[in-house]
């Protein structure tokens, strides 16, 4: 089984289309070199297409399943401690629930203290610049031009 040298922080975050689209390339990537990668989603009660894909990659993606926001953050959370330091690649997308206070800085802190060096951790979501410190890697997307504005909707197969 392979396994990382040194294990970094990186963050998607921003305004703009890519976040959880960029973190499922850094998974397939590392999937395909026989790492071992597990997708925690926060907020994603939405079954997408890669939920489909996933398996037949490899590809573990796991989306909470509590009744209310604060519940499935709180899982997710757990999860995440549980599972940090039996992979390679951890990724947390849609850590939007900070923004809401279902998941704080202390929590993300404890998380990253707990990291294995050889593990990857991956936060994606919205409204993370806050946390740019505690990370090795910051990407901030941000709208430029997107057909939404058109009127253009979500579309099967390219948004979700």
């Amino acid at each position: 089984m392979a396994s990382l040298e040194v294990g970094k922080v990186q963050i998607y975050t921003g305004d703009g289309k890519g976040k959880t689209t960029a973190a499922l390339g850094l998974a397939l990537r590392a999937t395909g070199y026989g790492l071992n990668v597990l997708m925690l989603q926060f907020a994603k009660k939405l079954h997408c297409a890669e939920h489909d894909a996933a398996p037949r990659l490899g590809l573990r993606i796991v989306q909470a399943d509590r009744d209310t926001p604060e519940a499935c953050a709180a899982q997710i959370i757990e999860l995440a401690r549980e599972q940090i330091s039996k992979v390679d690649v951890l990724i947390l997308d849609e850590l939007e629930a900070m923004r809401r206070g279902f998941v704080t800085r202390v929590d993300v802190e404890a998380l990253i203290a707990t990291k294995p060096a050889t593990t990857e951790l991956v936060l994606t979501g919205r409204g993370l610049l806050p946390l740019a410190d505690l990370a090795d890697l910051v990407t901030e997307m941000r709208p430029v031009k997107h057909y939404f504005d058109e009127g253009l909707l979500a579309r099967q197969g390219i948004e979700y």
